[in-house]
């Protein structure tokens, strides 16, 4: 059964095909005879051949389109680096200002204080072996060889840099924050307008003619004038209180409250929060006084103190 197989193949195989060309006009027929198994040699080379042709345009394409993608990344990489190098110099301004900002208002570094007085010699600085390297390239006008290595280490690096700066802002906001609600707690505009008639500290009383410490002043003015907040703040007391007549009672925080006698009327009740320079009440005569002024007292950490230390401006 086997022979039988291989001698129909061999027979087969060993068969001759013609091929027969017949020419238009006057030229002779031509013929060409094949076996077939020199057809089948002719068909395997011709798909080895194309499978082969077929492998390197295949491996061909990758070359060019790894060259193509190797190509668009450099100019990524180049553009990413650029970018980098200018959020450095932005952040190089941002750092600047924040220096000046810090020396108007007389902060020092925070970090810096710790490190001197841990350890004066603490107190250096330099560019690392990769910004060495990143400045030796931008020299060499190089910037697209930089890696994207060297681009995430840089951005690493401005992350940690910018988030230094955002606390330290977020430092000089809250000291700008603080100083600004301090001054707006500082009572330093005149209650009133009018003239000095008593001062701060000892004087003779007007009533017995004995020394008496007067923890105030007396600026007098014609009844009905009005009496402003010297600084922001809450009504504590709005009301009668003995020699005071009629008096407001102002609670300034940071330690500070500040006190308006012998009104006339009072404009406003316990628990309003006051503005500087609003209108509290209209100056009088009430309680123990001798005319019309208003006695303006101003209270630090629960003792008093002389007003005309932060009476700089005009109410």
């Amino acid at each position: 059964m086997t022979l039988s197989f291989w001698h129909r193949w061999r027979k087969e195989f060993a068969r001759r095909l013609t091929i027969m060309v017949i020419p238009h006009g006057i030229a002779r027929p031509r013929q060409l005879s094949f076996s077939v198994s020199f057809l089948l040699f002719l068909f395997l080379c011709w798909t080895g051949v194309t499978a082969w042709a077929g492998y390197m345009a295949s491996q061909r394409f990758d070359y060019w389109r790894l060259k193509a993608n190797t190509h668009v990344l450099r100019i990524k990489v180049e553009y990413f680096a650029n970018e980098v190098k200018r959020a450095r110099e932005m952040l190089d301004d941002v750092k600047e200002m924040e220096t000046q900002l810090r020396t108007m208002m007389g902060m020092g570094s925070r970090d810096a204080i710790i490190q001197s007085e841990e350890n004066p010699l603490q107190n250096q600085g330099g560019p690392t072996a990769g910004d060495e390297m990143e400045l030796q390239k931008l020299l060499d006008g190089r910037v697209s060889e930089l890696t994207l290595q060297d681009v995430s280490l840089q951005i690493h690096q401005l992350r940690q840099e910018m988030d230094q700066r955002l606390s330290s802002f977020s430092e000089l906001t809250e000291k700008i924050d603080y100083e600004r609600r301090l001054f707006r707690s500082l009572p330093n505009i005149w209650p009133t307008n009018g003239y000095l008639t008593s001062h701060f500290g000892h004087r003779l009383s007007p009533f017995s003619g004995l020394d008496d410490w007067h923890k105030g002043v007396d600026i007098a003015a014609p009844p009905g004038s009005p009496v402003h907040a010297s600084a922001d703040g809450v009504v504590i007391l709005a009301g009668w209180a003995g020699g005071y007549g009629k008096v407001v009672v102002v609670d300034h925080g940071y330690g500070y409250s500040t006190r308006y006698g012998h009104n006339r009327q009072i404009l406003v009740k316990r628990g309003d929060r006051v503005r500087r320079g609003q209108i509290l009440s209209l100056v009088g005569s009430t309680g123990n006084a001798t005319g019309p002024h208003c006695h303006y007292e101003v209270w630090f950490l629960g003792r008093p103190v002389n007003p005309r230390r932060f009476m700089h401006l005009e109410g």
